[in-house]
């Protein structure tokens, strides 16, 4: 149910991917919001063409984590996991010397009734 999409600028420097994802994987698991690990799904892609303000600054990057939850859950509860995600971020991501890295959360609702999934096991 829960999806973590995580997007950051190729000027990130000795980020390990693999690693940033099992850090947001086991602080979302760890809120106490999500009643399996297995049930989250996240990914992570570098882009390449990016743009932040009005000119090329390479001393500029950023880190977006977009949650895509199921509704039903408070602002407040969602508030708390989105805090907690930025804080799990800023643990696991390197220090980029020379750089302002934005990084930010954003807490994205999909409604239940529209949501489908199914396991398929072979």
């Amino acid at each position: 149910m829960p999806h973590i999409h995580v997007e950051y600028s190729n000027n990130i420097k000795n980020i390990d991917a693999k690693q940033v994802l099992k850090a947001l994987n086991q602080c979302l698991f760890e809120t106490g919001h999500v009643s399996s690990a297995l049930d989250i799904k996240s990914r992570a892609v570098c882009q390449q063409d990016w743009l932040i303000g009005l000119e090329s600054d390479e001393t500029q990057a950023y880190v977006h984590i977009k949650l895509s939850l199921l509704s039903g859950r408070s602002l407040e509860t969602q508030a708390e996991i989105s805090e907690q995600l930025l804080q799990a971020l800023q643990q696991v991501l390197p220090a980029q010397s020379g750089m302002t890295v934005q990084m930010c959360v954003e807490v994205l609702e999909m409604t239940k009734t529209t949501y489908s999934k199914q396991l398929v096991q072979a």
